[in-house]
Order: structure tokens, then sequence, then C-alpha cells
């Protein structure tokens, strides 16, 4: 009776059934949106529904023991893969875009007659959880009379040279982003979001779109970038658009290829807010040479005070970075300034 029992209980029977959940979990995690816990005990259950009829059936004590061993480990190391990929876009926000997303030409009707668009059908998640879709479309009579209009841009005299650039190209732009207004503004009538929702829905919809280098210059070789720029267009070839005046794509621009860096993506979406009547602000580092969104809401996190309005600052290059929260080595406020302000 006792090595009945030291067998059913052994090590083979805890083995086998361990295998059989870390797989059996890892298999229904990736193809199937279902709750982790849940996922867990019911993989659990056809586990050692299995593994008892290949080894027998161990004592009730043993059985309990192994399911809330085996739970723990599970639970630790997803909670492990958690922090180390938070760990990974914390350090580097660019390093996960590196998959490319499509625009089609496609039609419709204004006005009878029949228009040709630009749209990227565009289904994201925001940073809680919640599923979008939304068409963001630009016309192609737009594209054609906006795509070079930066070339002619001339930069007033004096200082916030950047600061001016964004203005001219928010006020040149935003006409002929009506299409993608309408579109944002079905989703805030169905969903019926809040300010703060409706915000992050916008933000979240332009982060999550794969990242890209803007270079005034051509794109060349990875080898001939620093460490952090060759690592990405090594695996990226695609991810790199050159020769565009001042490194930056206009937002009619970006809609049409989804090709943007971080001041082409805070552009875009400081316009969209505004339009949408919120105070919001583009902050810009010469010493971290990044630009990210600021936006005068009530919430936690890091903020610049700017003529006595708190503006919470907001990472658009990469995804899972909500409102007053930014990159580690990004965080240092003081090296961050407010070059533009929507009011």
């Amino acid at each position: 009776m006792t090595n009945s029992k030291k067998k059913a209980n052994g090590c083979l029977w805890i083995f086998i059934f361990g295998m059989l959940v870390f797989f059996g979990v890892a298999v229904v995690d990736t193809l199937f949106n279902f709750n982790f816990i849940l996922t867990i005990l019911a993989v659990m259950i056809l586990a050692g529904f299995f593994t008892n009829r290949w080894f027998g059936k161990p004592s009730v004590k043993g059985i309990i023991g192994n399911v809330i061993l085996i739970f723990l480990i599970i639970l630790f190391l997803k909670f492990v893969g958690s922090i180390l990929g938070d760990f990974v876009e914390e350090y580097d926000p660019e390093v996960s875009f590196v998959k490319e997303e499509g625009v089609t030409m496609e039609y419709r009707i204004e006005e009878e007659d029949t228009v040709s668009v630009f749209t990227s059908h565009r289904r994201w998640r925001d940073n809680y959880g919640n599923d979008f879709t939304a068409d963001l479309s630009v016309r192609e009579s737009d594209f054609d009379r906006l795509y070079n209009h930066i070339d002619t841009y001339q930069p007033s005299r004096g200082g916030n040279f950047w600061g001016n650039l964004y203005d001219y190209i928010d006020r040149t732009d935003t006409p002929s982003l009506d299409l993608v207004m309408e579109a944002f503004e079905e989703i805030h009538e169905e969903k019926m979001l809040n300010q703060m929702e409706f915000a992050e829905m916008v933000v979240s919809c332009i982060q999550d779109i794969p990242y890209s280098f803007v270079f005034q210059s051509e794109c060349q070789d990875p080898d001939h970038y620093e460490d952090s720029i060759r690592r990405i267009l090594r695996s990226c070839p695609e991810c790199c658009i050159g020769n565009i005046p001042y490194g930056i794509q206009n937002p009619v621009s970006f809609l049409q290829n989804l090709k943007g860096d971080c001041d082409t993506r805070t552009v875009i979406i400081y316009s969209i807010l505004k339009h949408f009547d919120y105070d919001v602000a583009i902050l810009n580092s010469e010493f971290y040479r990044h630009s990210i969104l600021g936006i005068n809401l009530p919430a936690k996190g890091l903020n610049k005070m700017y003529y006595g309005k708190k503006y919470m600052v907001w990472e658009t290059t990469a995804k899972y970075f909500t409102v007053g929260e930014l990159p580690s080595n990004f965080d240092d406020i003081t090296h961050w300034n407010v070059i533009l302000t929507s009011k």
C-alpha cells in the first residue's frame, strides 16, 4: 500500500502533470483571449484527468499540493514575463515596432462624385483593455496637394523654430483630416466615452502604429547608425523613410503611409485633440532628442507646469504608456520644454 501511494505521488506524476499544464496554458493563452486564471484551472482539470489515467490516482493531499504548486509557479512566471516585457518597452520604446501595417486605396461617394481615399483599417486595444476599430482615411487629392508643403515652409525669425513649424503643420493639415475626425467622433458617440477615455482612445490608436524613423537624408545601411537605431533597422529595414524635410511627416502624409517617429505622431495627436477642444501641448527635449504630448486634464503622474497650467506628459511612440508616464530613460522632467499649446 505504501509503495503504491509513493508511485502515484512520485516525481513522474508531478513532472507529467506539470508539463501538461505548462504547455496547455501556453497553447490556450496564445490562441485564445480567455481569462488567464480560468484557463489555468481548466487546463489543470484536464491535465489531472489524463495524468490519473496514465499513472494512477494520488492521494487527496498530493493532488492539492501539486495543484497549488503548479498554480503558483505559473502565476509567478506570468508575473516575471510581464515585468520583463514592461522593462523592454520602458528601456527602448521603439523596439516592438517591427511589423508593417497596410494602407489601401478605396473609393467613397461625396456629393454624387466618386472620391479616392487612402484608408487604414485600424484595430487596436487601449491601455485599459478596451478594443476599438476605425477606418482612418485621407483623400488622395488632399495627399497630393499637401505632400510636399513642408518644403515651402519659411521659418520665422526668432526662437521656437519647432513650435512654429508644428503650428504651421497643424493649421495646414487639420482641415484635410475631416474623415479621421468623423471616425473618432463615431467611436465617441458609440462608446459614450468621457474626456479622458476619448483622449486615451486617440493616443493609443497612434501609439499602436508600428514605429518608423523619419530622416532628412536618405535611409542608409543600418551599420551607419548608432546602436539603438541599428538594432531596429536590422530587424525591420522598411521601418525608415528618408529625404523628408526637417525629419517630420505632416499628418496627411503619415496617414497615407503610416511611417512616423516621435514628432510625426505627436503633431497628429495634437491636431486631433485640439480639434476636439482639448488643452494640449507639444513638449520637446534636445537632451533626449525626443518629442511627447502634454494634456491639461486631472490625472496622476509626471507633468510639466507651464504658465500656471499642469500638462500631464504622454509618450506617443510606444504602446502601453498611459498619461503621466514616461520611459525611465526619458523621465527627467527638467529636460522637457513646452514649445506649443492649443490654448
